[in-house]
């Protein structure tokens, strides 16, 4: 288990979740998983590119990634909500991608 889950809603930012995720890589604290929800109804940011290959870092460095499509959309509370009942550590930070 973990110490933290970082846990970050998305909706239609594939390159600010690309950012954010690459700020992660840095961190010092390094017992952390990454849960992400998006909720894009379309091609959503997690099939892009560049979160693509920013994930494939993380997960080079140790660290466990989940990556969920949460539809329909129901707003940002129950994304949030979503996302908190992935958490499995002791400690939850919500990161939003902006």
């Amino acid at each position: 288990m973990t110490a933290i889950d970082v846990l970050i809603p998305t909706y239609r930012r594939p390159a600010a979740l690309a950012v954010t995720l690459a700020s992660l890589i840095g961190q010092t604290m390094r017992d952390f998983r990454v849960v992400i929800s998006d909720q894009t109804d379309e091609v959503g940011a997690l099939e892009a590119g560049e979160v693509a290959g920013v994930v494939r870092v993380l997960r080079a460095h140790g660290h466990v990634v989940e990556l969920h499509r949460h539809l329909p959309r129901r707003g940002m509370a129950e994304q949030r909500q979503f996302l908190l009942d992935q958490a499995t550590a002791p400690y939850s930070l919500f990161v939003d991608d902006d």
